[in-house]
């Protein structure tokens, strides 16, 4: 056995000093072709912004758009999510401005706005023009919480580091918002009784049934009912309350998209099929978004461009 120990390495040694350079071309190849991946994920996709266009029907085939006795709901939304916001900033807050300068009924944040109180120094650049009914946000886990490195990578492997010990005080993050003509929904609603619509905001980092339900039963009958949250977790609990249509962030589409499998990790409850994009629980649609950044420290993409979607609505109720 020792003998044929001696002779194995003997033999490694050798194929070694026959082939180094062959060995050393192809370690310096995959070094540079990983390099080249990581640049053009981390300055060229992770900058390639996209404005993508859906059309959305509420409980299609209910009423006819015809029938007196229904309510026929049409709204344009704008729906943008993740901006991790810090200095510096520029190409974001230039598409920003490019996409919101035109007529949308809503422009709604779901979370993850700021990565520190550097970024709210560009609030005011958020929107150029004002939504015919006002814009809304709610907070995400990087507005509450300060990530650090050991957050990132400890925290996968171990639950209990996931999370900074202590929340930030997001006060300065809504008063930089509210100046900029953008509401921050906290487990709260807004009516547009003209337009028979019900808007919720979830808090991060959810709300239990009772109070979701308690702020859809302020609805009157056939209004439709549409909810941001940050997280897509507990999504069940969306159609047990009548909500008809959904906004959620957080999980960048997965960031990292292998063709043929999808997203690498969605971060969330959801199966990597459904990391963008429409998705449904019983009679609730909800609106996954892509985002537009990510954490500086990580903020990269590969075959998951970041985008802002605008959502056109028809509710028949």
């Amino acid at each position: 056995m020792a003998n044929l120990k001696s002779k194995l390495r003997a033999n490694a040694r050798s194929f070694i000093l026959n082939n180094r350079r062959t060995l050393i071309t192809a370690a310096g190849s995959a070094l540079l072709s990983g390099g080249a991946v990581y640049l053009y994920a981390a300055k060229v996709e992770a900058r390639n912004y996209k404005l993508e266009r859906l059309h959305v029907t509420t409980e299609p085939g209910l009423l006819s758009k015809n029938d007196p006795k229904g309510k026929h709901v049409a709204l344009r939304i704008l729906h943008l999510s993740d901006l991790h916001l810090s200095a510096p900033e520029s190409h974001k807050i230039e598409f920003l401005q490019r996409i919101t300068d035109a007529d949308y009924d809503l422009i709604v944040f779901t979370g993850d706005i700021f990565e520190n109180y550097t970024g709210t120094q560009y609030a005011k650049d958020l929107i150029t023009r004002k939504p015919r009914l006002g814009a809304f946000a709610v907070l995400g886990n990087h507005d509450y919480y300060n990530y650090t490195w050991f957050n990132k990578t400890v925290g996968r492997v171990n639950r209990s580091f996931r999370h900074p010990r202590h929340k930030r005080d997001v006060t300065p993050l809504i008063h930089a918002l509210s100046e900029s003509g953008i509401t921050v929904l906290r487990n709260s609603s807004r009516m547009f009784d003209a337009e028979h619509t019900c808007l919720i905001g979830i808090d991060y980092p959810g709300i239990t049934q009772e109070e979701l339900s308690a702020l859809t039963a302020q609805a009157p009958e056939g209004y439709l009912i549409l909810s941001l949250l940050h997280v897509p977790k507990r999504l069940q609990q969306l159609p047990q309350a009548g909500v008809h249509l959904a906004f959620a962030g957080h999980t960048h589409g997965g960031q990292i998209r292998i063709p043929g499998i999808g997203a690498l990790i969605t971060d969330s409850e959801l199966p990597r099929r459904e990391a963008s994009g429409l998705v449904r629980r019983e009679d609730t649609i909800i609106h996954v978004s892509r985002g537009l950044s990510a954490d500086p420290k990580t903020n990269f993409r590969l075959f998951c461009p970041p985008a802002a979607t605008i959502i056109d609505v028809e509710h028949h109720g």
